[in-house]
């Protein structure tokens, strides 16, 4: 029995079985890794300097720094991007708890997970207000 449901970005429906998936644009993620080490080089305190290899930076340059790429969920059908290069987990493969440590666990072995808004995913799941959210049945 399902503990979690993926709701769709699209028709705001549950996305049942395999009938969707939660992705991520790997195009948008590849961008924005770039962007951020872009940003870090040109915030890095070069060597030679007094701090060399440290980073100076004022709070108005944060404002410049790459967004999270969104995590989106779609049913298959609604996808509007279905040829899109994506990461994606299928619905019924992150519908308990369980499965939602083990692929947290292994997002967190990639480089790019703290580029997305994974961290917000997993916020939403007990408020309901996500595209991961607890079944009403085991609510």
């Amino acid at each position: 029995m399902p503990d979690l449901q993926l709701i769709c970005d699209t028709c705001k429906k549950p996305i049942e079985g395999a009938s969707g998936y939660l992705w991520v644009d790997n195009d948008k993620v590849n961008t924005a890794l770039a962007d951020a080490a872009k940003w870090n080089r040109k915030h890095t305190i070069p060597e030679g300097e007094p701090l060399a290899g440290g980073q100076l930076f004022s709070g108005a340059d944060l404002f410049d720094y790459p967004e999270a790429i969104q995590w989106q969920a779609h049913h298959h059908a609604c996808d509007p991007n279905q040829d899109a290069n994506a990461y994606s987990i299928q619905a019924n493969r992150i519908d308990t708890w369980a499965e939602l440590l083990d692929w947290t666990a292994h997002l967190m072995e990639k480089d790019w997970l703290n580029h997305t808004d994974w961290d917000e995913l997993l916020r939403g799941v007990h408020g309901g207000t996500a595209r991961l959210v607890i079944c009403k049945e085991t609510a």
